[in-house]
């Protein structure tokens, strides 16, 4: 039988919770990921964008990601790694071009080699 093992138990959760957050998003880094959102709503592929819930689980999800990797900031990689997860089930596609082919992956892809990368 395969017994599950604990990795921890649900005392030792907010501390996590705790921890994540101070991960640091620098400002450029926050800047990116709102512009990744905000590009989601003028996508001319998307009839329903991605909103301010969603900004909020992609920098946690990315503070999540740097934390495993062992880092204390966020970096663009980060994001680039965890939005496809994050946006995938937020955006609607016009019919017109999930019709012709078009799958949200790829309309996210568009986004993020429209949008600058910060440095």
């Amino acid at each position: 039988r395969g017994d599950v093992k604990g990795v921890m138990n649900i005392n030792e959760m907010p501390a996590l919770k705790t921890s994540l957050q101070e991960v640091t998003v620098n400002k450029e880094t926050t800047t990116y990921i709102v512009d990744i959102i905000r590009e989601t709503r003028k996508h001319s592929g998307i009839m329903v964008g991605a909103g301010p819930r969603a900004t909020q689980a992609l920098i946690a999800s990315s503070r999540t990601y740097a934390a495993l990797r062992g880092r204390d900031f966020v970096t663009p990689d980060d994001i680039r790694d965890v939005v496809h997860s994050i946006l995938s089930h937020r955006i609607i596609l016009k019919p017109e071009f999930e019709i012709e082919g078009l799958n949200v992956s790829e309309v996210i892809t568009q986004i993020l080699q429209k949008v600058a990368v910060p440095r």
